[in-house]
């Protein structure tokens, strides 16, 4: 027998054995959800924090993770009902109270991405400056006029506009006859920068933390009833099974990603510098290793 055919026949088998075995392999880690489905709403500051956490679960952890952008009323179904395995954000406790409600029995919650956040109605520094302080002296007439009575928002199904809606139809008679503008946070910020140029008025639903805070010279409207509600806390939301599916050092990272307001801040404005929001995670992990060493590694890696 020719040794050297019989070599070339085994390394053949061994070879085959090895491929049927990571196939194997493959259909498993598929099976249990070896890649994150992971939900980013199309905010800014939300897509500057999906492209962080999106770059360290690839980069740090080692998983693959596909994105889609979802609204935020799918975006909390497709969690309850295992569509998705993450998703954020999910502002508690007044702004989201009503999806919240829905799915809390059902999802889990790894607690605040980052706290001090809230609803805004914002007007440049020129409108503010004639007097108009508060969504009260939206009642004014010649101020009404000069918005031709539009308040200019973003997409029905976000918390800040079924609050808005709220203000308009029942609690600000001030606010009778006007119309609220649906759209998209690209649509308002587009609307806005356009407004700022020609210095035409303007009101915008706006939350902080958000790019046009550091972009233009806003000020937040005073809302005395406080529809829009006080401090908010941001929560990075799972499937309820999230913990069995997928490696314990993701939800173990999970739950100690946090962040301070000015550092959310700081890696939104990464996201309008940079226009990609992979990019800016990158810059921001690089920029802070430190954070993002015990993100990863825990206690440990601050001894």
């Amino acid at each position: 027998m020719d040794l050297r055919n019989n070599s070339l026949i085994w390394l053949t088998v061994i070879a085959l054995g090895l491929t049927i075995s990571l196939s194997g392999f493959s259909v498993m880690a598929d099976e249990y959800g070896q890649t994150v489905n992971f939900g980013v709403v199309p905010w800014s500051e939300s897509l500057a924090l999906g492209g962080l956490i999106e770059y360290l679960l690839e980069t740090e952890i080692g998983i693959h993770v596909e994105v889609t952008n979802p609204n935020i009323g799918t975006a909390y179904n497709d969690v309850k009902n295992k569509r998705l395995d993450l998703m954020i954000e999910a502002w508690l406790p007044r702004t989201h109270e009503n999806y919240w409600n829905r799915v809390s029995r059902y999802v889990l919650n790894f607690g605040p991405a980052y706290e001090d956040a809230g609803l805004t109605w914002a007007v440049p520094d020129y409108v503010y400056e004639t007097g108009v302080k508060s969504v009260v002296d939206l009642g004014d007439p010649e101020v009404k006029e000069k918005l031709d009575g539009k308040i200019t928002g973003i997409d029905p199904h976000s918390g800040i506009m079924q609050h808005s809606k709220l203000m308009i139809e029942k609690e600000y008679p001030e606010l009778k006859g006007y119309k609220l503008v649906e759209g998209t946070d690209a649509g308002m910020a587009e609307k806005l920068d356009n407004a700022i140029n020609e210095e035409e008025w303007i009101v915008v639903t706006l939350w902080a933390p958000h790019d046009a805070y550091a972009i233009y010279d806003l000020h937040a409207l005073e809302e005395p009833k406080n529809v829009l509600g006080g401090e908010e806390h941001i929560s990075i939301i799972a499937r309820q099974d999230f913990m069995t599916l997928f490696p314990n050092e993701i939800s173990e990272f999970l739950s100690r990603f946090h962040l301070p307001f000015e550092m959310e801040m700081e890696l939104t404005g990464y996201y309008n510098d940079l226009g990609n929001a992979y990019a800016a995670g990158q810059k921001f992990a690089e920029n802070h290793p430190n954070l993002v060493d015990y993100w990863v590694n825990g206690p440990s890696a601050i001894e």
